[in-house]
């Protein structure tokens, strides 16, 4: 008897687990903070001008690596080379979500930096939950 009633526990919290999150509980949030192991090289992405000069992210790409803060917790999703896409966008994904980030516009800045305006789009499956225009800079 117990081993049926945990059976079907385990199910039962197993499909709550898996349902796509309410977009109106599911909040792309700003931060400041980036781990030590993601600066360097790679990606800084703004919601405006006024944020890019105050540094308050909504994205950081390493190119290994993406950290996005949901609900103001940060999750970490890794490159994804598997999923298809553009030649100008970058795919990251974590068991839940999947980040894409679409330059649309960029401008070389020296050697190896640039500047560049996107498309942020954060998916669960082929639902979208966020899709927001972004701003940022890049290179090393």
């Amino acid at each position: 008897m117990k081993l049926v009633l945990a059976i079907i526990l385990f199910f039962t919290f197993g499909l709550i687990n898996d349902q796509v999150p309410n977009p109106r509980l599911f909040k792309l949030t700003t931060f400041k903070n980036v781990p030590d192991d993601m600066t360097g090289c790679g990606d800084d992405c703004y919601l405006s001008a006024k944020d890019e000069k105050r540094d308050v992210l909504i994205c950081r790409t390493d190119y290994a690596g993406a950290l996005i803060h949901v609900n103001n917790k940060a999750v970490l999703l890794k490159a994804d080379q598997t999923v298809k896409h553009d030649k100008d966008e970058e795919i990251y994904t974590s068991g839940k979500y999947i980040l894409s980030l679409k330059m649309i516009y960029k401008k070389q800045d020296g050697d190896e930096d640039y500047a560049f305006k996107g498309i942020l789009t954060i998916k669960w499956g082929e639902k979208i939950l966020c899709q927001q225009k972004v701003t940022g800079e890049g290179g090393c």
